[in-house]
């Protein structure tokens, strides 16, 4: 593990197993990578896992000025700066969430960097209202965190805590107790993403993306659904598989970890 100076800043990166390169953009923001582990370090035996954590997130560097700094712009150029960094002329990318956003300007920017593409629950604009429900308490808090109500670290991490479970169709306690422990969580950071997704918006420039790709959603999901979200960008792109895992939330690769992974392998081999 090592902070890396890219792009004006510096990254937080971490490598595992060997192979054909797979760089992992987690979402958020104002959480880290953490949520990948140990989940896709199983790949090892079949590619180098990139891990990082996005600028002025997790163990990155803090940032002076989340407004002016944390741009997509500059997380698309931190995405091949993490590549460029490692030597690495072509990688597949793998974002989930709001790393899918990250992604998908990333493929578009840069097409010729690409190997394949990997985007989970995520969509290519949010152009439709998430279907909520959960306990008053989750509801309220999560009207909270739409709102940037989260003044410091501390209490972004505890309204996290508090509607993560909404994120999941079978919530594991423990699995999220580890996950919770191990993050760094930054208010700046998610107060900035909401605003970023005003503008974003893939609809126009995705048909004219060919680089092979794995569209992926939990059908339970209620924040990236299937329809708005893979299904939709299955339909936009045209080199693209689709993929639902029919008991899954927002994280099947927590939820359906064997037969995720299985597919994710499957579509990792037609790429080698």
């Amino acid at each position: 593990m090592t902070k890396r100076p890219i792009n004006g800043t510096e990254l937080f990166v971490e490598t595992v197993g060997s192979g054909p390169p797979l760089l992992m953009l987690h979402g958020g923001l104002g959480l880290d990578h953490t949520s990948f582990r140990p989940y896709f370090d199983q790949l090892g035996d079949q590619a180098t896992v990139v891990y990082y954590d996005h600028r002025g997130n997790g163990r990155s560097q803090r940032l002076a000025n989340y407004e002016t700094e944390l741009t997509f712009d500059n997380l698309v150029a931190d995405a091949i700066g993490v590549l460029d960094d490692a030597g690495i002329g072509q990688a597949t990318l793998l974002g989930h969430s709001y790393g899918g956003f990250v992604a998908q300007l990333v493929a578009i920017a840069h097409p010729d960097r690409l190997s394949g593409l990997v985007l989970v629950d995520t969509v290519p604009a949010f152009d439709y209202e998430p279907a909520l429900s959960g306990s008053d308490e989750q509801l309220a808090t999560f009207g909270q965190v739409l709102s940037g109500a989260a003044t410091d670290d501390e209490s972004w991490k505890q309204m996290w805590a508090t509607i993560w479970p909404l994120y999941f169709h079978t919530y594991n306690p423990d699995d999220a107790a580890r996950i919770h422990a191990g993050t760094h969580y930054n208010a700046d950071a998610w107060n900035r993403s909401a605003a970023l997704l005003g503008a974003f918006n893939t609809l126009e420039q995705l048909p004219a993306m060919h680089v092979p790709t794995l569209a992926v959603a939990g059908q339970h999901d209620f924040i990236t659904p299937p329809e708005p979200g893979a299904t939709r960008l299955q339909a936009l792109l045209p080199n693209a598989e689709l993929a639902i895992f029919a008991h899954s939330g927002h994280y099947p690769f927590m939820e359906e970890e064997p037969t995720f992974f299985a597919r994710l392998r499957a579509f990792l081999d037609t790429l080698n």
